[in-house]
């Protein structure tokens, strides 16, 4: 298990170590939005990772070929359907849905 943190609620959750980022919010109750189960074809699940991000998976083609052609992206932002969780706790900030 590892803690995840998340913005803006301040809340933090222990979830276990392996899990998308994605499956990790969605157990856990925090609103995200997945439009493409997971397949890394769409933005919605959009996410900052604003500490912990050395302890995350390393972005793969079909991700970073995804973040390459959206705007807004920053080097904190991941596709939460993409990132699995590692051992060192993350603090994912949440993208307003308006």
């Amino acid at each position: 298990m590892t803690a995840m943190t998340v913005l803006p609620s301040g809340k933090t959750y222990e979830v276990p170590v392996g899990t998308s980022l994605l499956q990790a919010l969605l157990a856990v109750g925090e609103a995200i939005v997945s439009k493409c189960g997971g397949k890394a074809e769409c933005e919605s699940c959009h996410v900052f990772v604003t500490a912990g991000r050395k302890s995350l998976s390393k972005i793969q083609r079909a991700e970073n070929e995804k973040l390459d052609g959206m705007v807004g992206v920053s080097s904190q932002s991941r596709l939460a359907c993409q990132a699995l969780l590692g051992s060192e706790p993350v603090t994912v900030q949440l993208l307003s849905s308006t």
